[in-house]
């Protein structure tokens, strides 16, 4: 079985890994046993890696590289489990 956490590609594991234990430790969990999100998963996602994101910006508002990295990941997350792939719960 593949889980959430292993469908995302090797680059973001890391940094989604460290932002979920910092800031949803039980979104996480679930992500590691999961096959797939929950749209209500799929949306505390984005809360926090928006939130991280909003965090990791430069000069002249350009995001940095973490941010960028950040910004990668939800959109490797999002064309994985598109908001249409999933159900309630």
């Amino acid at each position: 079985m593949s889980t959430v956490m292993d469908s995302l590609p090797d680059r973001f594991r890391p940094i989604v890994t460290s932002l979920l234990k910092q800031r949803d430790p039980e979104l996480l969990t679930a992500f590691q046993a999961q096959e797939k999100p929950t749209l209500d998963q799929q949306e505390a996602m984005i809360d926090v890696l928006g939130d991280a994101f909003t965090e990791h910006f430069g000069p002249g508002h350009e995001p940095t590289e973490q941010g960028k990295l950040i910004d990668d990941a939800l959109g490797a997350f999002l064309t994985r489990w598109p908001s249409e792939d999933l159900t309630e719960g």
